[in-house]
């Protein structure tokens, strides 16, 4: 038994050592943006023109009209996990009422996965803390910068200062934008959450407790959500079924955690 133990864990470590290997080589060249909306193409298709208009760099938008209501984790899967058709490794999950305001966004998507090739999780907001409370937004240590819309009026909720450097790390980030780096990722998303509320923060929480990738934050891309979340009771229903899954792992803190096992994996 001891034996078996030994040799996994050994094995364990070999394969990180060689796709850390292939990760040092490869770069990354060309993204694909999933938006997922109740809103038909023709009506929208202003936000995917100015996608393309802002990105920066080589990139395919998928528009998908979600009309019947479709469960953000199951969609999200199709694209993530569908290498036959979907080519782009670099993939970037978003809301449909974003405005990017700094050309480039998507260029600087690839520059933060080619330079920093532990993370394979990026957002704009997110918080390095999380426990049965559910809300990434109320942690002390939270980062990032979104400008929001709404009724009329603008206004910027700084979670933190911009930040000095590239990636600020954190263990759970917000889905009005996310960048995943398919190569890097240990889990996909879990469609066990049902709805579109706590599809982001399980997909983060099952990473993070794997101990890989590393998930990031950064203020380099900046843009404006033009609605601001509630708390409904899908919301609620998901965070129970968050708290049952990951209850052992609380109280999670990025920068105390030294709860890793020979795997790697947070205990």
């Amino acid at each position: 038994m001891i034996f078996t133990q030994y040799l996994s864990r050994t094995l364990y470590r070999v394969l990180l050592f060689f796709i850390f290997c292939f990760e040092m080589e490869k770069i990354y060249d060309k993204i694909g943006i999933v938006v997922v909306s109740r809103i038909d193409l023709e009506t929208n298709k202003d936000l995917v023109n100015a996608l393309h208009d802002t990105c920066g760099c080589n990139c395919m938008v998928h528009y998908v009209h979600n009309n019947n209501g479709t469960s953000l984790t199951s969609i999200y899967n199709k694209f993530l996990l569908d290498r036959d058709n979907i080519k782009y490794d670099i993939l970037v999950f978003m809301h449909d009422d974003i405005e990017f305001l700094k050309p480039g966004w998507g260029a600087e998507v690839l520059r933060l996965f080619n330079a920093h090739k532990e993370y394979g999780i990026i957002g704009v907001a997110g918080a390095a803390q999380f426990d049965e409370g559910g809300a990434w937004w109320n942690y002390k240590k939270r980062y990032g910068q979104v400008l929001h819309r709404h009724d009329g009026r603008s206004w910027l909720t700084a979670f933190s200062p911009l930040l000095d450097k590239d990636l600020e790390e954190v263990c759970v980030i917000d889905g009005l934008f996310m960048a995943v780096c398919r190569d890097r990722i240990s889990k996909p998303f879990d469609e066990s959450f049902e709805g579109f509320n706590h599809y982001d923060t399980s997909f983060c929480l099952a990473n993070y407790v794997e101990g890989y990738p590393k998930i990031g934050v950064t203020t380099n891309i900046r843009l404006a959500h033009k609605s601001i979340g509630e708390t409904k009771q899908n919301w609620h229903d998901n965070l129970k079924l968050l708290n049952e899954k990951y209850n052992d792992y609380y109280p999670i803190d990025v920068e105390e955690d030294n709860r890793l096992d020979d795997e790697g994996k947070l205990t």
